[in-house]
This record gives structure tokens, sequence and C-alpha cells, in this order.
């Protein structure tokens, strides 16, 4: 699959979008009043989201698309679905939601490879179609939404390399716990970490493909590979999200290895892998903005759903499509959060509140952070 990526304006556009599904009816909103909106103006806006596994679809970016759609257009409606993993239940969800009146579907994909069939069926009723994360390869995709996936890779990674290097650590055993391989998402971070770490002295001493981004498969991955490399058969792990992050630290405790000895990646910036940078036990994650990004596609969704054009300020650029086409695209870019710099991720900066993360059990790990 291509994948290239061309910004047209300066890195401070790049902000971003993101938006997905709920299964069956998760949520309805009615949007309230906001300047940038027409009076009189709506429409309908289906936002379709993958799953429940990963935490942040509906604890992050559902609840920021729909706050934003509901300001910027008054008398809009948005409806949100939740596939919960079935590439079957989004197709239904996506007809369910054209056939309820949905002029602008939002579409983060289960499967990649099966969701042209979706993308085709939502356009076909005239709707418009915007490919939210993963870009659809159908030449009916209106707007994507995406970042540099393989660069996310390639951050953590090159991360993971510098925290080690800082230890005096230059070589040794890494153990890679990737995504799922249904996810387009998930070949590229792994990609994207090899394009880093095969030109290191690390070798990949097990290498995994996780399952539907499941903590438990991970989980038993990372046990299985601690039984295969020994306990100090590896000085690092690779993880490609947050979730899998979370099942390889319960494995190593499993195993009584103790997190703190050995750097493990993320990407998310949920809030129980923040309270585990805080605490030493995870070393970074990726910190996707998406107070801005979600907000920023549900503009794009109201301005299509109002039969206008999306603010030229967030189509910031181009991916690449089906048989050599383009599709216009919000690019977003990301940064690397360690404990260095985690208060980025709390307002008025970040998504969480203090207290999101300084609980009970937290609260001497976050006074050493310098966080309270």
């Amino acid at each position: 699959m291509k994948k290239t990526y061309r910004k047209h304006r300066s890195a401070a556009a790049v902000l971003a979008v993101f938006a997905v599904a709920g299964m069956g009816l998760s949520g309805c909103a009615e949007p309230s009043a906001s300047p940038a909106a027409t009076a009189g103006a709506s429409g309908k806006i289906a936002l379709l989201l993958p799953d429940l596994v990963t935490a942040r679809w509906d604890q992050q970016d559902k609840p920021v698309f729909e706050a934003a759609a509901k300001a910027d257009c008054p008398s809009c409606s948005v409806t949100t679905y939740n596939a919960k993993g079935s590439a079957a239940t989004q197709l239904q969800q996506a007809e369910a939601a054209v056939t309820n009146g949905a002029t602008v579907v939002v579409i983060a994909p289960v499967d990649f490879r099966s969701a042209a069939q979706i993308v085709d069926k939502v356009h076909s009723s005239g709707a418009k179609v915007i490919s939210y994360a993963s870009i659809i390869q159908s030449k009916n995709v209106d707007y994507g939404v995406t970042t540099d996936i393989a660069g996310i890779g390639a951050q953590q990674a090159q991360s993971l390399v510098d925290g080690l290097k800082a230890k005096g650590i230059t070589s040794g055993g890494l153990i890679m716990m990737n995504g799922s391989p249904s996810d387009a998402f998930g070949s590229k971070y792994k990609a994207g970490a090899h394009s880093v770490l095969d030109k290191t002295n690390f070798t990949i001493a097990a290498e995994y493909d996780t399952k539907d981004w499941s903590a438990d498969n991970a989980q038993n991955q990372m046990s299985q590979a601690i039984t295969k490399v020994g306990k100090d058969g590896f000085v690092g792990v690779y993880a490609a999200n947050d979730q899998l992050a979370g099942g390889v630290i319960a494995a190593m405790k499993a195993n009584g290895i103790d997190p703190t000895t050995r750097p493990i990646t993320g990407q998310d910036g949920a809030s129980a892998a923040l309270q585990r940078i805080v605490a030493g036990e995870q070393y970074n994650t990726i910190n996707l903005p998406i107070k801005e990004f979600a907000a920023n596609t549900a503009k794009i969704a109201v301005a299509l759903a109002q039969g206008q054009t999306p603010p030229e300020n967030l189509i910031n650029g181009t991916v690449d499509g089906p048989d050599g086409t383009t599709i216009p695209a919000y690019l977003w870019s990301n940064n690397v959060i360690t404990a260095e710099n985690v208060a980025d991720m709390i307002e008025p900066k970040g998504f969480w509140k203090l207290d999101d993360i300084c609980t009970a059990d937290y609260k001497d790990a976050c006074a050493k952070a310098g966080l309270l």
C-alpha cells in the first residue's frame, strides 16, 4: 500500500483529526451555537469508531469530537457507533447511518482491507466520506485525516534506543510487541520501528504481531518471549501502543521482572500509561494531540454537512489513494512523551486533568516527577 504524505503548509498548521465508532448507537449530541456555524444550516454526521479495546476512542476522541461538533453547528446531529472490532458490524453501522440520513460519515476502519466496500456504499448514498487515521483505499474517499504512521514507529524506536544509550546500553536483545495484523497501522508502526532498530547493534530476540491490539494477547506473548529468551535475555521492549505496553508490564511482573529496569515504549497517551511513566514502569508514549485533531475533524465534518468546503487551514496536504489518485488530507504531527515532559499531557496543555493521573496510588510518584 502506498503511503506518501505531502504537507503543503507549515508544521504549525498540522494539527490533526480522528473520529471513529461505538457498537450500535453509543451517543447522540445536539450541537450548540458557534460563531463559525451558518445560521439555519444543519446536517447529520456519523462517527464510526473501530473498537473498545483501545481506551482512547471512547475516552478521548469521541467526547472531543462530539463537543466540537455541538459547538460548531447548533442544528447538526452527531451519532457515534462502535464496531467492537467487527468489520461486518461496521458495515452494518455505516448502512444504518446513511439510512438514518447521515450526510457525512467519518470512518476509522476496523479492517483496512475490507473498508473500501463501506466507503463505496456510503458514497453511493450521496454522503461525504472522511477516512479517519487509516486511509481507506477507495476513490470515493472525499477527505483523509491521518499522520505519518511509519514515522510514529520510528519515533518510538528512536526514543527506546536513546533511552538505552542514556543508561550506557548500546547492544542486546529487544522484544517487539507489534500491533494487530488486521490493522493497516500495525504493519506501518512495525516497519517504522524496524527502520530504526535494524540499523543499530541491538538484535530482535523475539517479535510478535498482537491480534486485536489486546493487552491479554500481549501479556501471553510477552510471557512466551520471557520463556524463550530468559529473564536476562532482553534489555528493552518495543510495544506499539499503551494497551500492549500494559500487557507487557503485567507479564514482566508476573515473571518477577521489575519493569523499571527495562525501557518499554507505548503510544496514545492513555491515563494508565502516563501513570506508569510517572512511576518509571513505562519509558515513553506518543502524544497524539487529540484535543486539537478531534475538534478539527469535527470542523471538517460540520463544513461538509452544511454543504461548505472545509476550512483551508485544515486541509494541509494530500495522501495517496488507489491507482495513482490523491486524497486531500488533514495531517497532524506527534511528539514523544517521557517522564521529562509528561506535564505536557496534563491541562492546560494536554487532555488529562491532574487528578486523572495523580491518584492516591501515584501521589508520591507525581511529587517526584514535579507534577505536585
